[in-house]
């Protein structure tokens, strides 16, 4: 039986700021819809100190249901002359305010813009999402065509603002099943060349939309999707596929999952891991009876482990046990241990492996603070902590070309930071865990 969630509420405010952040992400990546979350978050804010980690909370935060109550707090966060000086405090703050349900800030326009510490540059992205409620719904659709018609040259996500998109699809899916239709069809379609066609943007914003919309329906065409090899729209298939969150979605990854490719199998782990049921467990289960690849095996019980499910603390161990970790079965281990120590459960590694982690953050930190003002310096030392080897190890890579953005097109099949890499922004968490999808919203 998967761990009470009540109880995981109550471990926002544990002491230890690893597990108030596993707590609140919980919550927050699995599109919760409880507003009992956010005043918790506030709460540990409050208790342990804005200087504390605190942003981490309130990075986490944006994914979070909003209320009038919250959403004062935040602007008088924001008004406070002392929060800029916390790391990231107030940049975090500010994001919250940029994912919150626009009717709710409608009344606190003027606050919000006026606010000591909310940056100029995110203005007029809340003025258009205030400006959006008043678009219906052909009004919406004409201006979702229109950016993808003007965009069908562009080739990076650099050349276009996908924030603004981003928001017409949020309007968009205020009208719910309004959408289906039209969804449905733009999903159908099987694009071979996106050379000068506006489905190279359409497609990506049609699976988001079918996500924020709840479009269950829609479900058969997402994971026909995600077999479809590309970083850019796998990603926005684990991100819909998990917020749609039915039963539906589990049994449709499912039953794919185990003929399915490489690149749908590692993201069809994400709603396995974020759609919060018994159902999912069940699924994790049956997967991994029958996953020989180590690397997806490792996926599958992180999804467990996810899911506070007591099933997944031994099959995560058995993993483990015995191995020379890598990067990314060091970052099993992180999870396990977390999850143990919020559920109170153990295992005969815990002290053991507990004290290694210990050692090796104090290390990881130590390093990171050496290294301070040195971008080569850090790059080498993520290299490093992903491959495993020294950077004096390391064959020399040979001349290339310019490198083209990760984020070029919906259907790249490369990245230059993988979903399990170090996080760049030196959190040492895993990418996925940390700013994977916090692109640029603005």
């Amino acid at each position: 039986m998967r761990y009470p969630a009540d109880k995981i509420k109550e471990a926002i405010l544990h002491p230890d700021i690893e597990i108030r952040a596993r707590a609140t992400r919980y919550f927050a990546k699995s599109f919760s819809s409880d507003f009992s979350i956010m005043p918790l978050v506030i709460k540990a804010v409050e208790t342990y100190g804005r200087q504390n980690d605190a942003y981490r909370l309130i990075g986490l935060s944006r994914d979070l249901p909003q209320s009038e109550d919250t959403i004062s707090w935040v602007i008088d966060e924001l008004d406070d002359p002392q929060s800029d000086q916390y790391e990231n405090y107030t940049y975090n703050l500010s994001m919250i305010l940029l994912k919150a349900d626009p009717a709710v800030l409608l009344s606190r326009e003027s606050g919000i813009l006026e606010a000591r510490h909310f940056p100029a540059a995110l203005h007029s992205a809340i003025t258009e999402r205030l400006q959006m409620l008043s678009w219906d719904f052909a009004t919406c659709w004409e201006k979702l065509e229109e950016f993808c018609e003007e965009g069908k040259e562009k080739q990076n996500t650099s050349e276009i603002n996908l924030g603004y998109a981003y928001r017409i699809v949020e309007a968009l899916a205020r009208y719910g099943e309004e959408c289906e239709e039209k969804v449905c069809q733009l999903l159908a379609v099987k694009i071979d060349d996106y050379s000068h066609d506006p489905m190279k943007w359409l497609e990506l914003l049609a699976v988001r939309l079918a996500g924020e919309a709840l479009l269950e329906s829609a479900t058969p065409l997402l994971v026909a999707k995600l077999h479809e090899d590309g970083d850019l729209l796998g990603s926005a298939c684990q991100r819909a596929l998990s917020n749609i969150g039915t039963s539906a979605v589990l049994e449709a990854v499912a039953e794919a999952y185990p003929k399915a490719p490489y690149h749908f199998r590692l993201y069809g782990t994400g709603p396995l891991e974020y759609i919060h049921a018994d159902l999912a467990v069940e699924k994790c289960l049956l997967l991994l009876a029958d996953e020989t690849d180590h690397g997806l095996k490792c996926h599958l019980a992180h999804s467990l482990l996810s899911q506070f499910a007591p099933e997944g603390i031994e099959v995560a161990r058995q993993l483990l046990v015995g191995q020379e970790l890598d990067f990314d079965e060091k970052g099993l281990r992180n999870h396990l241990l977390e999850t143990c120590t919020l559920t109170g459960e153990r295992f005969a590694e815990y002290d053991e492996w507990m004290a290694t982690e210990k050692v090796e953050k104090e290390e990881h930190w130590r390093k990171i603070k050496e290294l301070e003002g040195d971008p080569n310096g850090l790059l080498l030392f993520a290299l490093e902590k992903l491959t495993g080897k020294k950077a004096t190890d390391m064959p020399k890579a040979e001349p290339t070309l310019p490198a083209v953005s990760r984020m070029a097109l919906p259907h790249t099949s490369k990245q230059k930071v993988g979903r399990n890499d170090p996080c760049p922004c030196r959190s040492g968490k895993k990418f996925k865990h940390c700013c994977m999808n916090k692109h640029r919203q603005f």
